[in-house]
Protein backbone atom coordinates (compact mmCIF):
# COMPACT_ATOMS: atom_id res chain seq x y z
CA UNK A 1 0.00 0.00 0.00
CA UNK A 2 3.14 2.50 0.73
CA UNK A 3 3.57 3.32 -2.77
CA UNK A 4 -0.53 3.96 -3.66
CA UNK A 5 -0.49 6.43 -0.91
CA UNK A 6 2.80 8.30 -2.02
CA UNK A 7 1.89 8.57 -5.61
CA UNK A 8 -1.60 9.81 -4.27
CA UNK A 9 -0.06 12.23 -2.16
CA UNK A 10 2.20 13.53 -4.92
CA UNK A 11 -0.80 13.97 -7.19
CA UNK A 12 -2.35 15.78 -4.33
CA UNK A 13 0.98 18.52 -4.15
CA UNK A 14 0.51 18.44 -8.12
CA UNK A 15 -3.11 19.36 -8.69
CA UNK A 16 -2.67 21.91 -5.03
CA UNK A 17 -0.31 24.30 -7.13
CA UNK A 18 -2.54 24.67 -9.46
CA UNK A 19 -3.81 28.13 -10.82
CA UNK A 20 -7.68 28.12 -11.16
CA UNK A 21 -9.06 27.54 -14.59
CA UNK A 22 -10.29 31.31 -14.42
CA UNK A 23 -7.49 32.90 -13.72
CA UNK A 24 -5.69 35.58 -16.11
CA UNK A 25 -2.37 35.50 -16.69
CA UNK A 26 0.16 37.90 -18.53
CA UNK A 27 0.15 36.51 -22.06
CA UNK A 28 3.32 34.76 -22.76
CA UNK A 29 6.31 35.70 -25.04
CA UNK A 30 7.64 33.21 -27.82
CA UNK A 31 10.89 31.89 -26.51
CA UNK A 32 14.05 33.18 -27.75
CA UNK A 33 14.69 31.31 -31.70
CA UNK A 34 13.32 31.41 -34.66
CA UNK A 35 9.80 31.56 -35.35
CA UNK A 36 7.76 32.02 -38.67
CA UNK A 37 5.38 34.73 -38.61
CA UNK A 38 2.20 32.41 -39.34
CA UNK A 39 3.16 30.43 -35.95
CA UNK A 40 1.43 31.55 -33.16
CA UNK A 41 2.96 30.98 -29.66
CA UNK A 42 0.06 30.06 -27.44
CA UNK A 43 1.80 28.71 -24.36
CA UNK A 44 4.17 26.19 -22.16
CA UNK A 45 3.68 23.64 -19.70
CA UNK A 46 7.07 23.63 -18.50
CA UNK A 47 6.70 21.17 -15.96
CA UNK A 48 6.44 18.32 -18.54
CA UNK A 49 9.78 18.31 -19.47
CA UNK A 50 11.47 15.41 -20.40
CA UNK A 51 7.75 14.90 -22.73
CA UNK A 52 7.87 12.33 -24.90
CA UNK A 53 4.63 11.20 -26.05
CA UNK A 54 1.32 12.61 -26.17
CA UNK A 55 -2.00 11.09 -27.03
CA UNK A 56 -5.85 12.46 -26.75
CA UNK A 57 -8.97 11.48 -25.73
CA UNK A 58 -11.74 14.40 -26.79
CA UNK A 59 -10.57 16.88 -24.13
CA UNK A 60 -8.20 15.02 -22.64
CA UNK A 61 -4.40 15.32 -23.15
CA UNK A 62 -2.21 12.37 -21.63
CA UNK A 63 1.43 13.06 -21.64
CA UNK A 64 4.25 10.54 -21.18
CA UNK A 65 7.17 11.50 -19.49
CA UNK A 66 10.45 10.20 -17.95
CA UNK A 67 9.12 10.59 -14.61
CA UNK A 68 5.30 9.84 -15.22
CA UNK A 69 2.41 10.10 -16.99
CA UNK A 70 -0.05 13.04 -16.66
CA UNK A 71 -3.28 14.38 -17.83
CA UNK A 72 -4.91 17.87 -19.09
CA UNK A 73 -7.86 19.35 -19.41
CA UNK A 74 -6.95 21.13 -22.77
CA UNK A 75 -10.99 22.38 -23.84
CA UNK A 76 -9.24 25.63 -23.67
CA UNK A 77 -6.12 24.80 -25.44
CA UNK A 78 -4.48 28.13 -23.68
CA UNK A 79 -4.96 27.44 -20.67
CA UNK A 80 -4.50 23.78 -19.79
CA UNK A 81 -5.71 22.47 -16.57
CA UNK A 82 -3.56 19.37 -15.11
CA UNK A 83 -5.93 16.68 -13.95
CA UNK A 84 -4.14 13.50 -12.55
CA UNK A 85 -0.49 12.76 -12.25
CA UNK A 86 0.52 8.55 -12.40
CA UNK A 87 4.17 9.52 -11.14
CA UNK A 88 7.06 6.56 -12.57
CA UNK A 89 10.22 6.48 -14.09
CA UNK A 90 10.24 5.27 -17.27
CA UNK A 91 11.90 4.73 -20.68
CA UNK A 92 11.10 5.38 -23.04
CA UNK A 93 7.45 4.99 -24.60
CA UNK A 94 8.09 7.31 -27.60
CA UNK A 95 4.98 6.55 -29.45
CA UNK A 96 1.54 6.12 -26.85
CA UNK A 97 -1.47 4.16 -27.88
CA UNK A 98 -4.79 5.41 -27.03
CA UNK A 99 -8.08 2.95 -26.65
CA UNK A 100 -10.80 5.44 -27.23
CA UNK A 101 -13.64 3.26 -27.01
CA UNK A 102 -11.85 1.74 -24.04
CA UNK A 103 -10.57 4.78 -22.74
CA UNK A 104 -6.74 2.65 -22.27
CA UNK A 105 -3.36 4.00 -23.02
CA UNK A 106 -0.73 1.85 -23.32
CA UNK A 107 2.78 2.58 -21.79
CA UNK A 108 5.98 0.67 -23.43
CA UNK A 109 9.05 0.12 -21.23
CA UNK A 110 11.91 -0.25 -23.05
CA UNK A 111 14.37 -3.03 -21.68
CA UNK A 112 17.17 -0.48 -21.38
CA UNK A 113 15.50 1.93 -19.08
CA UNK A 114 13.60 -1.10 -17.16
CA UNK A 115 14.86 0.06 -14.28
CA UNK A 116 16.44 3.85 -12.77
CA UNK A 117 19.01 4.34 -13.50
CA UNK A 118 19.37 1.96 -16.99
CA UNK A 119 20.97 -0.97 -16.26
CA UNK A 120 24.06 -1.41 -17.59
CA UNK A 121 25.14 -3.03 -20.84
CA UNK A 122 21.05 -3.79 -21.73
CA UNK A 123 20.67 -6.39 -19.04
CA UNK A 124 17.46 -7.20 -19.11
CA UNK A 125 16.23 -9.62 -21.43
CA UNK A 126 12.85 -7.80 -21.75
CA UNK A 127 10.72 -4.91 -21.54
CA UNK A 128 6.99 -4.37 -20.71
CA UNK A 129 3.59 -2.85 -21.12
CA UNK A 130 1.96 -0.99 -18.76
CA UNK A 131 -2.34 -0.26 -19.31
CA UNK A 132 -3.47 2.67 -17.93
CA UNK A 133 -7.04 3.07 -17.44
CA UNK A 134 -7.99 6.96 -17.87
CA UNK A 135 -12.01 6.60 -18.31
CA UNK A 136 -11.95 9.52 -15.62
CA UNK A 137 -8.88 11.75 -16.25
CA UNK A 138 -9.37 12.99 -12.78
CA UNK A 139 -8.10 10.07 -11.73
CA UNK A 140 -5.31 7.62 -14.25
CA UNK A 141 -4.55 4.48 -12.63
CA UNK A 142 -2.41 1.39 -13.80
CA UNK A 143 -4.34 -2.01 -13.96
CA UNK A 144 -2.08 -3.71 -15.32
CA UNK A 145 1.58 -4.64 -16.81
CA UNK A 146 3.25 -7.64 -18.62
CA UNK A 147 6.58 -8.55 -19.71
CA UNK A 148 7.00 -8.65 -23.21
CA UNK A 149 10.97 -9.79 -25.12
CA UNK A 150 10.98 -6.29 -26.66
CA UNK A 151 9.97 -2.64 -25.16
CA UNK A 152 10.55 0.97 -27.18
CA UNK A 153 6.61 1.62 -28.61
CA UNK A 154 3.58 -0.52 -28.84
CA UNK A 155 1.23 0.38 -31.20
CA UNK A 156 -2.87 -0.53 -30.68
CA UNK A 157 -4.00 -2.99 -34.03
CA UNK A 158 -7.55 -3.61 -35.03
CA UNK A 159 -9.07 -0.92 -32.57
CA UNK A 160 -7.16 -2.32 -29.97
CA UNK A 161 -7.87 -5.82 -29.51
CA UNK A 162 -4.02 -6.49 -29.90
CA UNK A 163 -1.11 -4.53 -29.66
CA UNK A 164 2.63 -4.73 -31.57
CA UNK A 165 5.22 -3.92 -29.43
CA UNK A 166 8.73 -3.06 -31.02
CA UNK A 167 11.93 -1.80 -30.07
CA UNK A 168 15.79 -3.26 -28.47
CA UNK A 169 16.01 -6.27 -26.48
CA UNK A 170 18.64 -6.86 -24.32
CA UNK A 171 21.93 -6.66 -26.22
CA UNK A 172 22.31 -10.50 -25.93
CA UNK A 173 19.02 -12.52 -27.26
CA UNK A 174 17.97 -16.42 -27.29
CA UNK A 175 18.06 -16.12 -31.15
CA UNK A 176 22.08 -16.05 -32.10
CA UNK A 177 20.74 -15.49 -36.08
CA UNK A 178 18.51 -11.90 -35.21
CA UNK A 179 20.27 -8.53 -35.66
CA UNK A 180 17.64 -7.24 -33.79
CA UNK A 181 14.19 -7.67 -32.37
CA UNK A 182 10.78 -8.22 -34.47
CA UNK A 183 7.27 -7.28 -33.63
CA UNK A 184 6.20 -9.12 -30.42
CA UNK A 185 1.98 -9.44 -30.50
CA UNK A 186 -0.44 -9.69 -27.84
CA UNK A 187 -4.11 -10.24 -27.55
CA UNK A 188 -5.55 -7.80 -25.40
CA UNK A 189 -9.13 -8.14 -25.47
CA UNK A 190 -9.29 -8.21 -21.72
CA UNK A 191 -6.67 -6.17 -20.75
CA UNK A 192 -6.34 -8.09 -17.07
CA UNK A 193 -5.68 -11.05 -19.36
CA UNK A 194 -3.23 -10.68 -21.88
CA UNK A 195 -2.58 -13.43 -24.79
CA UNK A 196 1.00 -13.57 -26.20
CA UNK A 197 0.63 -14.31 -30.17
CA UNK A 198 2.31 -17.45 -30.65
CA UNK A 199 4.86 -16.12 -33.17
CA UNK A 200 6.96 -12.71 -33.41
CA UNK A 201 5.75 -10.44 -37.14
CA UNK A 202 8.18 -8.97 -39.26
CA UNK A 203 10.53 -11.38 -39.58
CA UNK A 204 13.68 -11.02 -41.87
CA UNK A 205 12.81 -7.36 -42.65
CA UNK A 206 16.69 -6.28 -43.67
CA UNK A 207 16.89 -8.06 -46.43
CA UNK A 208 16.80 -11.27 -45.44
CA UNK A 209 17.78 -10.13 -41.77
CA UNK A 210 15.44 -10.26 -39.13
CA UNK A 211 16.64 -6.94 -37.52
CA UNK A 212 15.33 -3.69 -35.01
CA UNK A 213 11.78 -3.25 -35.71
CA UNK A 214 11.16 0.47 -34.28
CA UNK A 215 7.36 1.43 -34.82
CA UNK A 216 4.30 0.55 -36.21
CA UNK A 217 1.46 3.14 -37.86
CA UNK A 218 -1.57 1.92 -38.93
CA UNK A 219 -3.23 4.01 -41.41
CA UNK A 220 -7.26 4.96 -42.30
CA UNK A 221 -7.04 1.48 -44.43
CA UNK A 222 -5.95 -0.67 -41.40
CA UNK A 223 -2.40 -1.39 -42.93
CA UNK A 224 -0.15 -1.35 -39.71
CA UNK A 225 3.01 0.27 -41.47
CA UNK A 226 6.36 -1.14 -39.70
CA UNK A 227 9.29 0.71 -39.93
CA UNK A 228 12.68 -0.05 -38.54
CA UNK A 229 16.34 -1.25 -40.11
CA UNK A 230 16.30 -1.59 -43.69
CA UNK A 231 12.58 -0.23 -44.51
CA UNK A 232 8.82 -0.35 -44.22
CA UNK A 233 6.86 -2.97 -44.62
CA UNK A 234 3.19 -2.60 -44.49
CA UNK A 235 0.63 -5.85 -43.34
CA UNK A 236 -2.95 -6.59 -43.27
CA UNK A 237 -4.06 -7.31 -39.85
CA UNK A 238 -7.88 -8.35 -40.58
CA UNK A 239 -9.78 -9.31 -43.85
CA UNK A 240 -9.40 -11.84 -46.34
CA UNK A 241 -6.20 -11.57 -48.74
CA UNK A 242 -4.04 -13.08 -50.67
CA UNK A 243 -0.39 -13.79 -49.02
CA UNK A 244 2.50 -12.96 -51.78
CA UNK A 245 4.70 -15.19 -50.18
CA UNK A 246 2.87 -18.23 -50.06
CA UNK A 247 0.56 -17.14 -52.95
CA UNK A 248 -2.48 -18.45 -50.93
CA UNK A 249 -5.85 -16.41 -49.68
CA UNK A 250 -5.84 -16.21 -45.88
CA UNK A 251 -7.59 -14.37 -42.89
CA UNK A 252 -5.59 -11.67 -41.52
CA UNK A 253 -5.48 -11.64 -37.60
CA UNK A 254 -3.54 -9.45 -35.29
CA UNK A 255 -1.44 -12.43 -34.22
CA UNK A 256 -1.25 -13.51 -37.98
CA UNK A 257 -1.01 -10.51 -40.19
CA UNK A 258 -0.70 -10.68 -43.92
CA UNK A 259 1.89 -8.71 -46.02
CA UNK A 260 0.49 -5.86 -48.08
CA UNK A 261 3.11 -3.21 -49.40
CA UNK A 262 6.56 -1.62 -48.52
CA UNK A 263 9.98 -2.73 -48.48
CA UNK A 264 13.40 -1.43 -48.45
CA UNK A 265 14.73 2.28 -48.44
CA UNK A 266 17.33 2.70 -50.96
CA UNK A 267 20.81 4.06 -49.81
CA UNK A 268 20.48 7.26 -51.79
CA UNK A 269 17.22 8.64 -49.98
CA UNK A 270 18.21 7.60 -46.60
CA UNK A 271 21.77 6.91 -46.07
CA UNK A 272 21.57 4.84 -42.55
CA UNK A 273 18.68 3.25 -43.51
CA UNK A 274 17.03 3.19 -39.87
CA UNK A 275 13.37 4.04 -40.53
CA UNK A 276 12.11 5.56 -37.39
CA UNK A 277 8.27 5.73 -38.24
CA UNK A 278 5.93 5.38 -41.04
CA UNK A 279 2.10 6.87 -42.50
CA UNK A 280 0.39 6.60 -45.57
CA UNK A 281 -2.04 9.60 -46.57
CA UNK A 282 -4.56 7.83 -48.38
CA UNK A 283 -5.59 10.86 -50.67
CA UNK A 284 -2.37 12.09 -51.14
CA UNK A 285 -1.38 11.84 -54.95
CA UNK A 286 1.72 11.17 -57.19
CA UNK A 287 1.14 10.37 -61.00
CA UNK A 288 -2.55 10.98 -60.81
CA UNK A 289 -2.82 8.03 -58.30
CA UNK A 290 -3.71 7.83 -54.86
CA UNK A 291 -2.57 5.79 -51.96
CA UNK A 292 0.91 4.83 -53.22
CA UNK A 293 2.57 7.43 -51.21
CA UNK A 294 4.20 6.31 -47.85
CA UNK A 295 5.62 9.00 -45.41
CA UNK A 296 8.36 8.06 -43.71
CA UNK A 297 11.05 9.35 -41.04
CA UNK A 298 14.74 8.45 -41.34
CA UNK A 299 16.32 8.77 -37.89
CA UNK A 300 20.18 9.23 -37.51
CA UNK A 301 20.78 11.94 -34.74
CA UNK A 302 23.96 13.18 -36.20
CA UNK A 303 23.93 17.18 -36.59
CA UNK A 304 26.21 16.51 -39.91
CA UNK A 305 24.06 18.08 -42.94
CA UNK A 306 25.10 15.18 -45.05
CA UNK A 307 24.14 12.08 -42.55
CA UNK A 308 21.51 13.66 -40.02
CA UNK A 309 18.60 12.04 -40.81
CA UNK A 310 15.90 13.12 -42.79
CA UNK A 311 11.95 12.99 -44.08
CA UNK A 312 11.23 11.06 -46.97
CA UNK A 313 8.04 10.13 -49.45
CA UNK A 314 8.16 7.33 -50.93
CA UNK A 315 6.18 5.53 -54.29
CA UNK A 316 4.49 2.13 -53.40
CA UNK A 317 3.73 1.05 -56.87
CA UNK A 318 5.65 -1.83 -58.03
CA UNK A 319 6.02 -3.45 -54.47
CA UNK A 320 2.26 -5.17 -54.06
CA UNK A 321 3.44 -8.25 -54.97
CA UNK A 322 5.42 -9.10 -52.07
CA UNK A 323 8.76 -7.57 -53.59
CA UNK A 324 9.86 -6.30 -50.12
CA UNK A 325 8.82 -9.52 -48.49
CA UNK A 326 9.76 -12.51 -50.90
CA UNK A 327 13.47 -13.76 -51.42
CA UNK A 328 14.99 -10.47 -50.60
CA UNK A 329 18.45 -11.39 -49.26
CA UNK A 330 18.97 -11.92 -53.17
CA UNK A 331 17.05 -9.41 -54.56
CA UNK A 332 17.36 -6.83 -52.24
CA UNK A 333 14.54 -4.85 -53.36
CA UNK A 334 14.20 -0.63 -52.87
CA UNK A 335 11.30 1.59 -52.76
CA UNK A 336 10.81 4.31 -55.38
CA UNK A 337 11.98 7.69 -53.76
CA UNK A 338 9.80 10.64 -54.48
CA UNK A 339 11.51 13.25 -52.47
CA UNK A 340 13.61 14.16 -49.22
CA UNK A 341 13.83 17.22 -47.30
CA UNK A 342 16.01 18.45 -44.21
CA UNK A 343 16.31 21.67 -42.27
CA UNK A 344 19.26 22.18 -44.25
CA UNK A 345 19.40 25.42 -45.34
CA UNK A 346 15.72 26.26 -44.80
CA UNK A 347 14.61 29.32 -42.99
CA UNK A 348 14.94 29.30 -39.55
CA UNK A 349 16.97 26.66 -39.22
CA UNK A 350 20.69 26.81 -37.68
CA UNK A 351 21.88 23.78 -39.04
CA UNK A 352 20.84 20.22 -39.03
CA UNK A 353 18.95 17.38 -36.90
CA UNK A 354 17.19 14.06 -37.26
CA UNK A 355 13.95 14.15 -38.48
CA UNK A 356 11.76 12.33 -35.75
CA UNK A 357 7.55 12.24 -35.28
CA UNK A 358 5.37 13.59 -37.27
CA UNK A 359 1.46 14.03 -37.61
CA UNK A 360 -0.17 14.51 -40.99
CA UNK A 361 -3.44 17.24 -40.49
CA UNK A 362 -5.35 15.13 -42.78
CA UNK A 363 -4.13 16.82 -45.89
CA UNK A 364 -0.82 16.32 -46.57
CA UNK A 365 0.15 19.20 -44.39
CA UNK A 366 2.59 17.77 -41.46
CA UNK A 367 4.21 18.63 -37.93
CA UNK A 368 7.10 17.33 -37.73
CA UNK A 369 9.74 17.05 -34.84
CA UNK A 370 13.67 18.03 -35.85
CA UNK A 371 15.17 17.56 -32.52
CA UNK A 372 17.23 20.64 -31.89
CA UNK A 373 15.72 22.18 -35.16
CA UNK A 374 12.02 22.04 -33.72
CA UNK A 375 8.81 21.74 -35.19
CA UNK A 376 8.50 22.06 -38.80
CA UNK A 377 5.24 22.55 -40.98
CA UNK A 378 5.56 20.66 -44.23
CA UNK A 379 3.63 20.62 -47.33
CA UNK A 380 3.86 17.06 -48.45
CA UNK A 381 0.76 17.06 -50.45
CA UNK A 382 2.59 17.03 -53.87
CA UNK A 383 5.29 14.32 -52.27
CA UNK A 384 7.57 15.12 -55.46
CA UNK A 385 8.37 18.85 -53.90
CA UNK A 386 8.06 18.88 -49.94
CA UNK A 387 7.80 21.90 -49.39
CA UNK A 388 8.22 23.98 -46.06
CA UNK A 389 5.56 26.65 -44.98
CA UNK A 390 6.18 26.88 -41.03
CA UNK A 391 8.69 26.84 -38.28
CA UNK A 392 9.07 26.94 -34.63
CA UNK A 393 12.75 26.70 -33.37
CA UNK A 394 13.65 27.39 -29.78
CA UNK A 395 17.10 27.81 -29.22
CA UNK A 396 16.71 25.30 -26.48
CA UNK A 397 14.40 22.83 -28.47
CA UNK A 398 14.69 19.42 -28.02
CA UNK A 399 11.59 18.36 -30.06
CA UNK A 400 10.48 14.96 -30.37
CA UNK A 401 7.60 15.41 -31.20
CA UNK A 402 4.32 17.35 -32.26
CA UNK A 403 0.57 16.71 -32.76
CA UNK A 404 -2.05 18.53 -34.55
CA UNK A 405 -4.88 18.33 -32.42
CA UNK A 406 -8.46 20.54 -32.71
CA UNK A 407 -7.00 22.99 -34.74
CA UNK A 408 -3.78 23.28 -32.42
CA UNK A 409 -0.56 21.63 -32.48
CA UNK A 410 1.13 20.16 -29.57
CA UNK A 411 4.60 19.70 -29.26
CA UNK A 412 6.46 16.93 -26.96
CA UNK A 413 10.06 18.76 -26.24
CA UNK A 414 12.24 17.27 -23.63
CA UNK A 415 13.66 20.15 -22.81
CA UNK A 416 10.79 22.39 -23.22
CA UNK A 417 7.79 20.27 -21.75
CA UNK A 418 4.91 20.96 -24.20
CA UNK A 419 4.45 23.51 -26.12
CA UNK A 420 1.06 24.65 -27.87
CA UNK A 421 0.95 26.58 -31.61
CA UNK A 422 -0.94 27.41 -33.79
CA UNK A 423 -0.08 27.89 -37.39
CA UNK A 424 -1.48 30.32 -39.88
CA UNK A 425 -2.81 33.04 -36.45
CA UNK A 426 -4.77 32.64 -32.95
CA UNK A 427 -5.03 34.21 -29.32
CA UNK A 428 -2.12 34.10 -27.18
CA UNK A 429 -2.48 32.59 -23.40
CA UNK A 430 -1.82 32.07 -20.30
CA UNK A 431 1.45 30.39 -19.09
CA UNK A 432 0.97 27.38 -17.12
CA UNK A 433 3.11 27.49 -14.38
CA UNK A 434 1.76 24.59 -11.54
CA UNK A 435 4.35 23.58 -9.94
CA UNK A 436 4.92 19.98 -10.00
CA UNK A 437 7.53 16.73 -9.80
CA UNK A 438 11.28 17.71 -9.73
CA UNK A 439 12.86 16.71 -13.24
CA UNK A 440 15.02 14.20 -13.57
CA UNK A 441 18.31 15.24 -14.90
CA UNK A 442 20.20 13.24 -17.16
CA UNK A 443 22.51 12.65 -20.08
CA UNK A 444 22.08 10.58 -22.90
CA UNK A 445 24.18 9.35 -25.54
CA UNK A 446 23.93 7.08 -28.98
CA UNK A 447 22.59 3.33 -28.08
CA UNK A 448 25.12 1.12 -29.91
CA UNK A 449 22.46 -1.80 -30.62
CA UNK A 450 20.89 0.59 -33.18
CA UNK A 451 23.97 1.98 -34.94
CA UNK A 452 24.11 5.22 -32.22
CA UNK A 453 20.93 6.33 -33.89
CA UNK A 454 18.63 5.73 -31.04
CA UNK A 455 19.32 8.39 -27.84
CA UNK A 456 19.32 6.40 -24.67
CA UNK A 457 20.17 7.17 -20.80
CA UNK A 458 23.62 7.73 -20.06
CA UNK A 459 25.29 5.95 -17.09
CA UNK A 460 26.63 9.27 -14.56
CA UNK A 461 28.91 8.32 -11.63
Amino acid sequence: MRPRIIGAAITLLLLAGLPGSGSAAPLPEPPPGDISSNVTFVGNIPEMVSAISIGFIKDSMFVSTAHGVYSYDVSDPAAPVLLSALPMYIWENEDMTVDVKRNLIFISRDPRGFTSPAAPGSAFPYGAVHIIDVSDPNAINQVNVFTVPAGHTTTCINDCKFIWTAGPGASTTTQSEWTGRPIFANDIRDPLNPKECPDPIDMSRNDGVTDYTHDVQVDAKGIAWVSGAGGVRGYWTSGTHRDPVTGKRKSATGCKPIPYAGGGTPESATPSRFMHNAWRNLDVKVDGRKGDVLFGTEEDTSTDCKTSGRFATYDLQGSYRGEGFVNTAKTHFRMKVLDTWTPEGEKGASGCNSAHYFTDRGDGLLAYAFYGQGTRFLDASDPRHIRQVGYFRPDDADTWAAYWHDGYVYVADFQRGVDILKLGGGTGSARVSAPVLDAPTATFEGDPSSGYLCPIRAQVG
